[in-house]
């Protein structure tokens, strides 16, 4: 959301070059498309919505869907986390990055601290908190 909202200064600056940086390599799962829809669409930023779709579709950032060993992963950790309020989208984001052997970028760090795999496991984030710019 960072590289697509302005209005978070230095974050939005920082996600943009880093998403710049990585290009292709990114992947998005379809989950996440479509949350980053609503979100958009509910802050009145329907265009940003739109733009940030044809450019998954134009293959700036590769558009995936999990399989269904991710998926079932996923809901595996849904239903072991669901106190917890983590959505669909970010255990998606979960279980594509562990199957995959990959880095999630993500300002997202309560919810990727609360979800673990097993003792001692940590996701790897591509950026530490301590390494995110103020807004």
């Amino acid at each position: 959301m960072s590289a697509l909202n302005r209005g978070e200064g230095r974050r939005h600056r920082f996600a943009a070059e880093l998403l710049a940086r990585c290009s292709r390599d990114v992947v998005v799962p379809w989950p996440v498309l479509a949350e980053v829809d609503l979100l958009l669409r509910a802050r009145g930023h329907a265009s940003a919505a739109i733009t940030f779709g044809r450019a998954l579709l134009e293959g700036v950032h590769r558009l995936d869907a999990p399989t269904d060993t991710e998926l079932r992963l996923a809901l595996d950790l849904a239903d072991r986390y669901i106190d917890t309020g983590v959505d669909l989208p970010d255990l998606t984001v979960m279980a594509m990055a562990s199957i995959r052997d990959a880095w999630i970028l993500t300002w997202d760090y309560r919810d990727f601290r609360a979800v673990v795999l097993g003792k001692d496991h940590h996701w790897d984030l591509l950026v530490q908190e301590s390494e995110l710019p103020g807004p």
